[in-house]
């Protein structure tokens, strides 16, 4: 795994980030701060917005992250997939799923890497077994495919609906997996729902995919948007009964991922949890 050592970030003042449009909302600094602090690392984290407007400016970006002493930086929309091809390398599954939500800077090179995939699998942990269930997932975007991959390496039966069917199709193939039609969700009593769109993201609040009668009341049914936390997809799975898993939980899990890629060594976990629960009660969805 990539990276400096520990000892080497306490010493010296390194800055790491989330690029992104927009980033203003990003959870992401108070959990990787918390943790800065609670193990005496000399770093700082910050909100690194880059203008889709401005074509060249996630190449200066890129190519001036040893001038402005960068360690690191997660990656969001809409940069997940243009990202690569600043990378001068990455890793197997950030290659597979076209996907990369880390970046490590090291001896100036730039590094790819996706904790998307884990960071869906750690959360369903929390409240599910995953493996030989039957899975739903809604989206075939970056995320949805560093799920799938994710869900498949449990052995999941996993069924895929995206309203752009090509879409579907595609991810389908490429990774043996399923589509699914609309109208066919609701009899196919799912073990697990995941949504890995951007429906029922702040400002349209009000849209979701499923209604309840879609939804079986055993199913854990999991949304990575993390605003507003509970979406109308979750809403209306507590409607059926359903278990919920929220985004902030997969957002904690891919979060340690990158910490532990950016300085080899394990995140403390607890530390980042409270500091995103703090930052969350400030926040009204």
């Amino acid at each position: 795994m990539g990276g400096v050592d520990l000892e080497d970030h306490k010493n010296k003042r390194e800055l790491f980030g989330i690029i992104g449009h927009p980033v203003k909302y990003s959870l992401s600094p108070a959990m990787h701060n918390a943790a800065f602090k609670a193990l005496g690392i000399n770093a700082e984290y910050k909100l690194m917005d880059i203008s889709p407007d401005d074509p060249e400016e996630l190449a200066n970006f890129c190519y001036e992250t040893d001038l402005n002493h960068i360690g690191g930086f997660s990656v969001t929309m809409p940069y997940k997939n243009q990202i690569m091809e600043y990378c001068d390398h990455y890793d197997p599954l950030a290659k597979m799923v076209s996907s990369v939500n880390t970046v490590n800077v090291e001896d100036s090179q730039l590094i790819g890497y996706n904790t998307d995939a884990m960071g869906a699998a750690a959360a369903l942990q929390e409240k599910t077994e995953i493996k030989d269930k039957k899975v739903l997932l809604l989206g075939a975007g970056g995320a949805a495919k560093a799920i799938a991959y994710a869900l498949r390496e449990f052995n999941a039966e996993v069924f895929i609906y995206n309203r752009t069917l090509e879409k579907a199709e595609a991810l389908a193939e490429e990774l043996k997996l399923e589509t699914i039609d609309l109208d066919a969700i609701g009899g196919a009593d799912f073990d697990i729902i995941v949504n890995a769109t951007s429906v029922g993201m702040k400002p349209n609040i009000e849209e979701t995919i499923l209604r309840s009668e879609q939804i079986p009341q055993h199913a854990v049914v999991m949304d990575i948007i993390t605003s507003p936390l509970k979406t109308q997809l979750l809403k209306e799975a507590e409607e059926a009964g359903a278990e919920i898993v929220t985004g902030e939980r997969m957002l904690l899990h891919q979060a340690a991922g990158q910490f532990e890629i950016w300085f080899k060594q394990d995140a403390p976990i607890q530390v980042m949890e409270g500091a995103l629960y703090a930052e969350l009660e400030k926040r009204v969805d």
